[in-house]
């Protein structure tokens, strides 16, 4: 009974820390304790939150996720809410596989909103729920040639172009998707490596042992 106990307690931990972690832009919070709470990881924005410039014309969403595999979402919403009304997808919504660091240097938002300030919203479809992380912007014209130190891929991870009605789904019916989406490939390498996969079924492996163990106890 105990051994069966501390081998629950154990995935609960692991899954419950499989979360992601925003660097770029300034993310409203670092803990990632209330990340399954929507719209912004348990998170507000107030007098004291950071503003990071962003521009319109292509801009980093960096990030680094424990999950092998996960669905990502890049949202632009306007204004200081992130129940606005005004929202848009600001990239194609990608599938990463491999853990680790994440960049998308060319996420993009609509020109009209150049001055205004907004939210950039990170939702990722995972394993264990989806989960959100949200950073307060100021839209600025053009494109960031100099890119954050955390803009960049880690060993292994891979990215392809995905369908996700979950994900979609936080569009609504009132609020209409950007119209100026890019639709070059992602910054990392399209097709899903070997070991990459590998990663993804060593997990699911894992799990699937742990969850046998507990049947046989």
């Amino acid at each position: 009974m105990f051994a069966k106990s501390l081998l629950l307690s154990l995935l609960t931990v692991s899954v419950a820390n499989a979360h992601f972690t925003l660097r770029y832009p300034e993310p409203l919070g670092k803990s990632a304790a209330k990340q399954d709470q929507g719209p912004c990881g348990g998170y507000t924005i107030d007098a004291n939150t950071a503003v990071t410039e962003f521009h319109v014309d292509g801009d980093a969403v960096a990030y680094s996720s424990s999950h092998p595999e996960v669905k990502v979402l890049f949202r632009i919403i306007e204004g200081s809410s992130p129940d606005g009304a005004n929202s848009y997808k600001g990239y194609p919504i990608v599938e990463q596989y491999g853990s680790g660091d994440f960049c998308e240097p060319t996420v993009t938002a609509p020109k009209s909103l150049v001055g205004k300030q907004g939210i950039v919203q990170v939702v990722q479809n995972a394993v264990d729920g989806m989960l959100y992380a949200c950073a307060f912007v100021k839209f600025v014209n053009g494109v960031n040639s100099n890119l954050p130190d955390t803009c960049k891929n880690g060993t292994g991870v891979d990215a392809d172009f995905v369908e996700d009605a979950s994900l979609e789904a936080l569009f609504g019916t009132s609020s209409t998707p950007s119209s100026s989406e890019t639709t070059s490939a992602p910054s990392a390498t399209n097709t899903p490596n070997s070991s990459s996969l590998k990663s993804f079924s060593m997990v699911a492996g894992v799990v699937g042992i742990a969850f046998a163990i507990i049947g046989g106890l």
